[in-house]
């Protein structure tokens, strides 16, 4: 009932839209006209679509307007619930404002669609007959004068299949309440078992017409009356008799005799069992009787009605405190042979997928109650003794589930022992059959199962990484090690491509969402070279799939220089680069492939990665003349080059300078007072004149402490004599004071200190210190 109502007001709100009209007057002012609601409706006397404007209060005619075609005729703003035009007939400005905006969008479109189908209709000449005039579609319009349903008889199928098909979607409500009158619906059923016993060919294709025409009006009211049990078989049966197909269709003889309920736990509820029954016989006249037929607003209504049954049906069970238990007792008890145990499995899977349409709350408990009854166990007896098909429902179980509740999964995995559902999963990952699904299943769970935005906790997070990583991880490796088509000579099996293409995406999805983890892994276990191996299969999307990671692998801007070195030791570029100059000049993916990932080596300026690609290709570059991109490659290669070759030249500058009578100091330059305080902060070594120069403007030194830094201690010592040695003694300890009194301590300078402790007692009477 309640939807049936939201379904009645969205119907009314959209083809009965509630409007205000206004007409400008000479004065220039727009004046109120009235409020009332308007439709589009088929003018009889001039033969067209017009829009017609009734008043809410007496019905009374606010406005008649034909549509006319042309161009700019109508005007209306953004998102906006106005539409005016200049109406010849009245020689005046007419607005209609809308009350609500889904209203107005609505009669619109309906505006411009009368228009072009009139545009249409000029282009193509003049029609024959009346008939033909009217606006081809899916409907034709019918007069108010006909839209009144006949009671059913022979005689009169005819012209209830006219006017419901004809009517258009303004006026398909106001036969709602002819169809659900007590008696009309069963009357129309005691006609068609008349035509059906005549063998009246006519009649029943009539019936077709007027069985479908009522399920397209689309109302929630008259379709859960047709699909009731009492009268839905019959439908079905008129149904059949399709006009446009050659003969009648057996779809009553298949719901009867092909369709086999199996109630594989008792279900003591016959309401739940009706509604079982209806929402299949549903389905089946939604997807196999009228799919071609239906329109978009009555397949949806028809899959609300489908899926408002599922959550019914679901929620009944779920509360019943005796279905469930039994279920599971009797998953327990049923072998693994017996066919009874694989619809039990079937029926487990169909449960938990409707479960997912649950409110949240309810889903949630229905989830946690599945849980606690044993639904992990099950689902690990079912990989580990089910055949592919109910292996495949076991892991669809497990996807519906991890949807909702991936730490619940997550937690049984880690505290499983042996982790044997893990295991398990992994066997069908790499070894199950490449058609079957279950390893795509299997990737896509593994993939929810390790993704680190849906761990809520770090011990979480890492205590189930360890676990994939350290037990796990190698063995998906191991399929690529193994394959024949790789390895010629050391594999031991044929691996599906499909197979082996999971597992280079799931390594795409490692590198990127456990970068510190994977490259400390893929250091110790040979990770990338394995990975990229996969170049020698012979399928090309399997190439591409290892391009594919090489591309992924530098991606990450904090692992760039990791990676490069993998690839550099490796050798890992030579055979990329060997598979595409095989391709030779065919435009193909793994031509765009490679030549986007050279690309985005050139624009990332990986140095080393450009280096090794001109160094070794330059000749195969300069036959590639076809893309800017290897000429590119040699330019930045140039560039790097020119640039070293600037820094060379500015170091032997720097040293050349040191050379003219300075002293070539270098490392760290460290100076101590005469009690072991530093005088001066660490840093590297300059050319002492432009040390002495920074120092001029920092403190302007005195002429003194100039002198001092101009000195040579040895030449001091020899030229000058004690005189002149206590003379600089005393300078050097001023100085050092001075010194000791503008700066701090740094742990570099303490360093230094401690270096020159053991140094020669020239150097700690003079107080000056130099560490290299």
């Amino acid at each position: 009932q309640l939807l049936r109502i939201v379904v009645h007001l969205i119907f009314n709100i959209t083809m009965h839209p509630r409007v205000k009209v206004y007409k400008l007057s000479e004065e220039g002012e727009w004046q109120d006209k009235g409020t009332g609601h308007i439709s589009l409706e088929y003018m009889e006397q001039s033969d067209a679509m017009g829009l017609l404007i009734l008043a809410e209060e007496n019905q009374k005619t606010l406005l008649v307007h034909k549509i006319r075609p042309e161009d700019q005729m109508y005007q209306r703003g953004e998102e906006s619930t106005i539409i005016t035009w200049h109406d010849f007939e009245l020689n005046s400005d007419v607005a209609i404002s809308f009350q609500e905006q889904i209203g107005c969008e609505h009669i619109w479109n309906q505006i411009v669609q009368v228009q072009a189908e009139v545009q249409k209709r000029s282009s193509e000449g003049p029609r024959l007959d009346k008939q033909e005039s009217q606006p081809s579609g899916e409907y034709l319009f019918v007069d108010e004068k006909g839209l009144e349903l006949p009671w059913p008889e022979l005689n009169t199928i005819e012209e209830i299949s006219r006017v419901l098909n004809n009517a258009s979607p303004f006026q398909r409500d106001r036969l709602v309440p002819t169809l659900l009158k007590p008696n009309w619906i069963p009357k129309l059923i005691d006609v068609f078992k008349q035509a059906e016993d005549l063998d009246d060919s006519a009649t029943l294709a009539h019936m077709y017409g007027a069985v479908k025409g009522a399920i397209m009006l689309n109302d929630a009211a008259v379709l859960e009356e047709l699909l009731k049990d009492q009268y839905v078989m019959d439908i079905v049966g008129a149904l059949e008799y399709d006009p446009e197909l050659k003969s009648p269709q057996p779809h009553r003889q298949f719901l009867n005799t092909s369709v086999a309920f199996k109630e594989v736990v008792p279900i003591k509820d016959p309401t739940i069992l009706a509604k079982i029954h209806q929402t299949y016989r549903t389905q089946y006249i939604k997807d196999v009787i009228l799919p071609r037929t239906l329109d978009d607003a009555t397949y949806a209504t028809l899959s609300s009605l489908t899926l408002f049954n599922n959550v019914e049906v679901v929620s009944a069970l779920a509360a019943d405190p005796n279905f469930l238990k039994q279920l599971f007792l009797s998953l327990e008890a049923a072998s693994s042979s017996d066919p009874e145990w694989a619809d039990l499995v079937a029926f487990l899977q169909e449960f938990c997928n409707l479960a997912r349409h649950l409110q949240q709350a309810n889903r949630q408990q229905l989830f946690n109650k599945l849980v606690q009854l044993g639904l992990f166990e099950q689902v690990t007896r079912i990989l580990k003794v089910g055949n592919e098909s109910t292996k495949l429902k076991a892991t669809d179980v497990l996807l519906s589930i991890i949807q909702h509740d991936t730490p619940a999964l997550r937690t049984f995995l880690l505290k499983q022992p042996n982790h044997m559902m893990f295991a398990l999963l992994i066997r069908e990952f790499t070894e199950g059959a490449g058609d079957s699904g279950l390893p795509e299943q299997v990737a896509d769970l593994l993939k929810q199962l390790l993704d680190p935005d849906t761990m809520d906790t770090s011990v979480e997070k890492n205590e189930f990484l360890d676990v994939f990583y350290d037990q796990f991880l190698g063995r998906l490796l191991d399929v690529l090690v193994q394959d024949k088509g790789i390895n010629p000579r050391e594999g031991t099996r044929s691996v599906p491509a499909a197979t082996i293409g999971l597992v280079v995406d799931l390594m795409c999805f490692l590198v990127l969402q456990h970068s510190f983890r994977c490259k400390y892994w893929a250091l110790r276990n040979q990770l990338v070279p394995k990975v990229m191996s996969v170049l020698r299969r012979k399928e090309r999307w399997l190439v591409c799939a290892a391009v594919r990671f090489f591309r992924t692998m530098l991606s990450i801007k904090g692992d760039i220089e990791f990676y490069t070195r993998i690839i550099l030791k490796g050798n890992l570029l030579e055979p990329l680069m060997t598979v595409f100059i095989e391709n030779g000049t065919r435009y193909n993916l793994l031509y765009s492939a490679v030549l986007e990932l050279l690309e985005y080596i050139r624009k990332s300026n990986i140095k080393p990665l450009i280096e090794f690609l001109v160094v070794h290709y330059s000749d195969r570059f300069a036959d590639m003349d076809y893309t800017e991109t290897f000429k590119g490659l040699r330019v930045r290669y140039e560039q790097h080059q020119d640039a070293g070759a600037e820094s060379e030249e500015a170091r032997a500058r720097a040293l050349a300078s040191t050379r003219t009578g300075e002293p070539p100091l270098r490392g760290l330059t460290y100076a101590f007072g005469l009690d072991g305080e530093p005088l001066g902060p660490a840093g590297r070594a300059e050319p002492v004149g432009v040390l002495r120069r920074r120092r001029r403007d920092e403190r302007d030194l005195e002429k003194s402490e100039e002198d001092y830094f101009e000195s040579d201690d040895n030449e001091a010592d020899t030229a000058e004599g004690p005189s002149s040695h206590e003379q600089q003694q005393q300078q050097h300890q001023d100085l050092g004071n001075r010194h000791r009194r503008s700066r701090s301590r740094s742990p570099d300078v303490e360093q230094g200190g401690k270096e020159q402790q053991g140094g020669e007692g020239a150097q700690h009477q003079a107080g000056v210190g130099v560490g290299s």
